[in-house]
């Protein structure tokens, strides 16, 4: 799927947008005079807000429409991989683990939390990888988000509208994520990041004295031995009755690896003991060795720095986090060791089941100068000389052309030679060492002002640690949880992703934000014939309460050259001084003709059958919500071109509403059991959460055939539920104990 379904068919001017007659009317008149107010767009998700404002801006502005109107807000999923520093130790995490530092169970849908002792990897002016300090936290709930798949293995996954870092003429530019392509291209790093550990306080894990068969450690020095073994023992597999013993398994043939690691333990004077043991595949013969480290003091050391904490499984192993502190060649050793005696001069593979395992050597190997690639189960180091040409080598090359015909006439040499492949072969990206060889042939004293701009960005192009990475795959995927950012401030750019990828700060609802890109925007004058700019926060009832006052007084500033429009879902959550100041346009859930005509274009140009029973589905589903629908129709696409009611409700994870209608009526008539069998089979076969069954069964009381006051007493009861499934209680046990409050209700009288 090359696009989005959502995005490739979003009207593109207000004419083609569907329902809401009225609203369009209005902002019409707003187009025909060229004059409008600052505008509150309010509604449930998924009825036009955001397509309105586009549409408004293409209409008014033109051509220059993208210039003129800037849009806010975004955000990543929760398992998206990050490289982040708190209280300057280094620790490869998740946005969902930050969530547990930095919010708590009482915070329920709060979106911002500070972090002062946070930092994330980003960008310097020169495209060279450093720290930067992290601001905020921000968070906020979503129903969909786009999956995209990259070469080189792994993915990101993110909101349509957080915004990917990506070249362009200018240099680095913000690029929605629901505009991306198949084929487009993303930046990702390889650089060499010092580091400065050279040892390991190892107090925590004092157990006993010193013996003469167990040393007591106060600390550990790092070398490139002890990081070898490190890597070595990641790559071994644990055995569970090893209490006190670090123990290396290897094959009897691998007599270097088990010397070393001897080698290495008698010169920290610690106890060793050898053995034979069976082979993994051939039990009866004893065809591998294990070398047996006595330290308890160690092995407790390694069981709470290699694993993840669920147990010491192969499912379950980490790079230790200080290993990303210490020295490069240090981390090349540990490297090393996990390539398990592998040739290191070729392209290593390194094989695990612990997909956070090969996440970790992904990112450890880009901060040590070595490309990482990673894929199911497996992970790709290419070593220097392994490889003629490897991809961190590489950046777009359609850009480099671009800006080299801008210096035709300064270039004292045949670039076009050197660039021959990519201007007549097709080849989409060029090596940094043919931009540096063809930067060589530039007269550099002949340059004008705008002319050594372009220089400028030749050169950190050529020098850069940033290469480019080709997004393969992009498809739409349920999620109905928290996604996340990081604000950067004076910076708003880090790497997040399976390997790090350039992401823009897109959820930008904070002060910094108000006082800095905001303002930034709105001090600069409109390009073209419109006589102001737009500033769309989508939204904006999540805007902190400092960030809405700064905005007030923004608003208030820049009124002459820029109009804001804000989007919200709950109106009454923007501060009165804002709404006073806006013209308020209400939209209201879309109607089912509305949507059904929608459907039946899209279903007509993707050439699906979508019959009758699956548009009613679909529509019954969506509850209004335009952008559900559609993505329930690709969602669907995917698994058959004729599109009934049992595809939608089987990619959506909804029941029909006669069985939810047919559980409550079971549970009515005292038929507990019956009534809970099939709530087993909906939450098990169907796959539906507890929330889901709950929200069905609400719209689903007004439907039954019953006395008002027990219909009262339904929806009632359904709170009570809902509530308690949200503070965290078991799903399972407090449907049935609803069902079974339905069943003594129903032999009331």
């Amino acid at each position: 799927m090359e696009q989005p379904w959502v995005e490739k068919y979003r009207p593109k001017t207000l004419d083609e947008i569907v329902g809401q007659e009225e609203i369009v009317k209005r902002l019409k008149n707003y187009v025909k005079r060229k004059s409008m107010p600052h505008l509150l767009f309010s509604g449930p998700p998924g009825v036009g807000k955001t397509t309105a404002a586009l549409c408004l801006a293409r209409d008014l502005f033109g051509e220059n429409w993208r210039e003129n109107f800037l849009e806010l807000n975004a955000s990543v999923s929760k398992d998206t991989p990050i490289l982040v520093k708190i209280n300057g130790e280094v620790k490869r995490t998740t946005f969902a683990e930050l969530d547990k530092l930095y919010f708590n169970e009482r915070d329920g849908d709060i979106s911002y939390k500070d972090t002062p002792n946070l930092e994330v990897l980003t960008v310097d002016d020169n495209y060279n990888v450093r720290w930067a300090k992290v601001s905020k936290i921000i968070r906020h709930r979503v129903e969909k988000i786009l999956r995209v798949h990259l070469e080189g293995g792994g993915v990101l996954e993110l909101t349509g509208n957080h915004s990917i870092m990506l070249l362009g003429e200018n240099g680095l530019v913000a690029k929605k994520a629901s505009e991306i392509k198949v084929g487009d291209y993303f930046l990702s790093f390889v650089t060499e990041m010092p580091g400065l550990l050279d040892k390991i306080s190892l107090n925590n894990y004092q157990l006993r004295r010193e013996s003469a068969r167990t040393k007591v450690f106060d600390e550990l020095y790092i070398n490139e031995d002890l990081a070898w073994a490190f890597g070595l023992y990641t790559a071994e597999e644990f055995r569970e009755d090893t209490s006190g013993q670090v123990i290396y398994t290897l094959g009897s043939h691998e007599l270097p690896l088990i010397e070393r690691i001897k080698t290495i333990a008698q010169e920290l004077d610690l106890s060793i003991y050898e053995n034979f043991t069976s082979s993994g595949f051939d039990r009866s013969r004893f065809s591998a060795k294990q070398v047996r480290i006595l330290n308890t003091q160690l092995a407790k050391f390694i069981k709470e720095n290699f694993y993840d904490g669920s147990g010491e499984r192969a499912v379950n192993k980490r790079v230790p986090s200080f290993m990303y502190e210490a020295p490069i060649q240090d981390r090349i050793s540990y490297l090393k060791g996990l390539a398990d005696g592998d040739i290191w001069d070729k392209v290593i593979r390194i094989s695990s089941v612990s997909k956070d395992l090969l996440i970790d050597i992904a990112w450890l190997s880009r901060i040590s100068g070595i490309e990482s690639s990673i894929f199911d189960q497996e992970v790709r180091l290419i070593w220097k000389g392994g490889m003629k040409w490897k991809k961190s080598d590489l950046v777009p090359a359609d850009i480099v052309i671009s800006l080299l015909k801008k210096l035709e006439n300064k270039i004292n040499g045949n670039w076009r030679y050197e660039l021959r492949h990519q201007l007549y072969d097709g080849k989409k990206r060029v090596s940094k060492d043919i931009i540096k060889k063809i930067l060589k042939m530039i007269e550099v004293e002949e340059l004008k002002e705008d002319e050594r701009k372009i220089l400028s960005l030749l050169r950190k192009l050529a020098y850069s640690d940033l290469h480019a990475v080709k997004v393969t795959k992009i498809e739409v995927i349920e999620y109905n949880d928290f996604v996340y950012d990081v604000s950067v401030p004076n910076n708003e750019m880090f790497f997040a992703g399976d390997i790090p990828i350039l992401l823009h700060n897109s959820d930008e609802r904070g002060i910094d934000v108000i006082r800095t890109k905001v303002k930034e925007f709105a001090r600069t004058k409109p390009i073209g014939e419109a006589p102001f700019k737009i500033i769309f926060l989508d939204e904006s009832d999540a805007l902190t309460a400092d960030a809405q006052n700064a905005l007030r007084r923004t608003m208030e500033k820049y009124s002459n050259v820029c109009r804001f429009i804000l989007s919200c879902n709950y109106p009454s959550k923007i501060i009165p001084p804002i709404q006073s100041r806006c013209a308020i346009f209400r939209f209201s859930p879309l109607k089912k003709e509305d949507i059904a005509k929608k459907l039946k274009e899209i279903a007509e140009k993707e050439g699906l059958e979508l019959t009758p029973s699956g548009l009613e589905a679909i529509i019954y589903v969506s509850e209004g919500d335009l952008r559900k629908a559609i993505n329930v129709l690709q969602t669907a696409a995917a698994i058959s071109k004729k599109i009934d009611d049992s595809v939608v409700y089987k990619v959506s994870s909804r029941a029909r509403p006669e069985e939810i209608k047919k559980m409550i009526n079971l549970a009515l008539d005292g038929k507990f059991v019956e009534a809970r069998d099939l709530l087993y089979k909906l939450m098990v076969e169907w796959g539906m959460s507890g929330e889901d069954i709950l929200t069905q069964m609400f719209r689903e009381v007004g439907n039954l055939d019953i006395d008002e006051r027990k219909k009262v007493k339904i929806a009632e009861a359904i709170g009570e539920t809902d509530f308690r499934i949200v503070e965290g209680a078991n799903e399972r046990i407090q449907l049935s104990a609803l069902l079974a409050k339905l069943s003594l209700l129903g032999k009331e009288k």
